[in-house]
């Protein structure tokens, strides 16, 4: 059987052609591929890969393994960093240790910075606090409207709690020993009793009509701090108490305005069903009669409302 020319190079696009011999006249015989070629070069068809196969046996066979077939020999970058990450290559454990080694070197590497404002005020006392708020209401006059907006409106009994609290200090700043009437005692708590006779007077206006217009709550505040100011030291010396009778004395101013503004709304009948004439009175006498005006204010009111009623009934 005479051999037969392999398929020529322009016909699969080599650019080489087979070695072949020359081929006695006789009948055309199918075919027969060379063993040189590999398999892949079979025109039409696709070449399973196998795991089986010899890379050498691909690079010798197979003309898509050879630099010099044009387009097919490179494939696109993208589809080469694919492949790589298919085979692993990009995910090796080499890669891995160095990604994880660089992202915790820049987790690690961290600067100083400024404490965020909630967290500095956080660490204030109520006093330090109040005094950088007055500070800037001082030098921002702007501020203390908002700011006063903003804040919460002080009830009767937070006030009255307060006050108390300034009234504890006096007790707490009196001497171990010697006279507690005498002079040497009122020095060391002159200044409490100021810081809460203060305190009084700023509150008390805050209770006060036209500002506050309950007057059910102007008289419980007025009643309760009346009852602090008799817990006030008294002293041996008359000039030592002058501070404590001129509380009295705008106290009773207080009263008095509470008093007539009361007259004005159902003939008094707050005050006359309240109790307070009694309440008023009992403070008047522990002030010493300092509060007598009040009790002359609340007398001639109701009684011109029993005269009134009378009238009806």
């Amino acid at each position: 059987m005479s051999a037969v020319l392999p398929p020529t190079g322009p016909l699969l696009g080599f650019p080489f052609s087979g070695q072949s011999k020359e081929a006695s006249p006789g009948p055309t015989v199918p075919a027969v591929q060379s063993p040189i070629l590999s398999p892949t070069v079979r025109y039409g068809h696709k070449r399973k890969l196998s795991h089986d196969d010899d890379s050498d046996d691909e690079m010798l066979g197979s003309p898509e393994s050879s630099p010099a077939f044009g387009p097919r020999s490179l494939a696109p970058l993208p589809q080469l960093h694919h492949n790589a990450i298919q085979a692993g290559f990009l995910n090796s454990p080499h890669n891995a240790s160095h990604h994880h080694s660089a992202s915790k070197r820049a987790r690690t590497e961290i600067i100083g910075r400024p404490l965020p404002l909630s967290r500095q005020l956080e660490s204030l006392d109520a006093r330090a606090l109040k005094s950088i708020i007055c500070l800037l209401a001082d030098k921002h006059a702007y501020l203390v409207e908002e700011i006063s907006s903003m804040a919460p409106t002080p009830t009767v009994s937070s006030s009255l709690e307060l006050l108390a609290r300034h009234l504890d200090r006096i007790s707490s700043a009196f001497p171990y020993k010697g006279d507690p009437a005498g002079d040497y005692a009122y020095i060391r708590v002159r200044p409490h009793i100021t810081g809460f006779l203060d305190a009084v007077g700023d509150y008390t206006p805050h209770f006060l009509p036209p500002r506050e217009q309950q007057v059910g709550n102007c008289l419980q505040f007025l009643d309760g701090v009346t009852s602090l100011v008799h817990r006030l030291p008294d002293w041996r010396a008359d000039a030592n108490n002058a501070l404590k009778y001129a509380a009295y004395d705008e106290l009773s101013r207080a009263w008095s305005l509470v008093i007539r503004e009361a007259l004005k709304r159902a003939n008094g009948i707050v005050l006359e069903y309240g109790g307070w004439r009694e309440k008023i009175g009992k403070h008047n006498e522990s002030a010493g009669g300092r509060l007598q005006s009040a009790v002359d204010a609340v007398d001639q009111g109701l009684g011109n409302a029993s005269r009134r009623f009378g009238r009806f009934f």
